[in-house]
């Protein structure tokens, strides 16, 4: 498992995109070369979002922390095991 340090940046990979329906809680993540899809819970879903929008991985944690109302520690450990997920992926590149 990769170790995420706090100035980390993430992209999503080029052949990536991401779709929701909000109103029915429904997400996915499609790799358009592929044709892979995976759906994705409202958490996952919101990390995404933050990566597309540029947002560090510090700024990450503390809204992260804010938008979900977990101990720091938890949403740490969270956000690491997802991005780490990403990244096996190739949903995201550093």
């Amino acid at each position: 498992m990769l170790e995420i340090n706090n100035d980390s940046m993430f992209t999503l990979s080029n052949n990536i995109f991401l779709q929701k329906i909000e109103e029915l809680n429904k997400y996915w993540v499609f790799n358009i070369e592929t044709g892979e899809h995976y759906s994705l819970n409202e958490t996952s879903y919101w990390i995404l979002e933050q990566i597309t929008a540029n947002i560090s991985v510090k700024s990450m944690l503390r809204d992260f922390i804010d938008t979900y109302d977990v101990d720091e520690k938890q949403a740490k450990n969270d956000l690491d095991k997802t991005i780490n997920k990403f990244l096996e992926e190739k949903i995201i590149e550093m």
